[in-house]
């Protein structure tokens, strides 16, 4: 399938691993422009290397989403690099795990800065842009508590689930200038954030991490987790000319992990 993305340039959060660095490469060799922005600067500068040494025209810029300067400071440097701001993918490290009174108000004002405002902010920077230019991909990766909450991850499904409502809302009101919004809501993927949360969990309930890890699998109907590269080529799509008029949509990416249907 031809996409026609070729000479877009990209906005990418969280790009110096796992999916954000699968989805920064995927864009990239897709003959997109890619801004890439994560928090740990050595990782990012490995990352962008690695993305370069593939042929990608890629840029970074080392920052915490969670700062509200950084977005304006991002749409800026991909201005200044290429003029403009077509794709956006919005992507953050998920809170720590827990329940309702395992959390303090400062860790409920973390998740909402990183997970939820960080969204609000990059957002309300390309918007303006894409209008504009009457051309626009915006997507954010969440997760599937999204959708169906577990106690154990309350700052996730809280902060998750409000982007899914910015997503419909923005989704509304932008289609009308060729803008699309939607979110990728994955189940398990193979990433260092997943290997972290399931020994987590292990600690918490004293059981071998092993066990764990193949209790996980065995409760996803197709018996193994997703590889960043699967969640990736969905964003490639959906960023794509070919996926505009998908929009608005919250779509689960987890081998029929998840049991509701919207």
């Amino acid at each position: 399938m031809k996409l026609d993305i070729e000479g877009r340039v990209a906005l990418v959060c969280g790009a110096s691993k796992g999916m954000g660095l699968a989805t920064s490469e995927a864009l990239a060799l897709a003959g997109v422009k890619v801004l890439m922005v994560s928090r740990e600067k050595t990782t990012l500068e490995e990352a962008e290397q690695k993305v370069a040494s593939r042929g990608g025209v890629v840029a970074s810029l080392a920052g915490d989403v969670s700062d509200p300067e950084l977005a304006e400071q991002a749409v800026r440097q991909c201005k200044h690099l290429w003029g403009k701001v077509d794709i956006l993918v919005n992507n953050a490290g998920g809170p720590p795990m827990g329940t309702i009174l395992e959390h303090d108000n400062l860790a409920w004002e973390a998740a909402i800065q990183t997970n939820l405002l960080s969204v609000v902010r990059f957002c309300k920077a390309v918007v303006p842009g894409m209008k504009e230019q009457n051309w626009g991909r915006i997507i954010s990766i969440t997760s599937t508590v999204s959708k169906e909450p577990s106690p154990n991850m309350v700052l996730s499904a809280a902060t998750r689930a409000g982007v899914s409502a910015l997503t419909k809302a923005l989704a509304i009101e932008l289609a009308q200038f060729n803008i699309s919004v939607n979110t990728i809501c994955p189940g398990g993927v193979l990433t260092d954030r997943l290997v972290n949360l399931l020994k987590t969990r292990a600690t918490r309930e004293k059981r071998d991490y092993l066990e764990i890890l193949s209790e996980s699998k065995q409760s996803i109907p197709a018996k193994r987790f997703a590889s960043p590269d699967e969640i990736a080529d969905v964003i490639l799509f959906l960023a794509s000319e070919r996926g505009g008029y998908v929009n608005g949509v919250s779509l689960s990416v987890d081998g029929a992990l998840t049991k509701a249907y919207n």
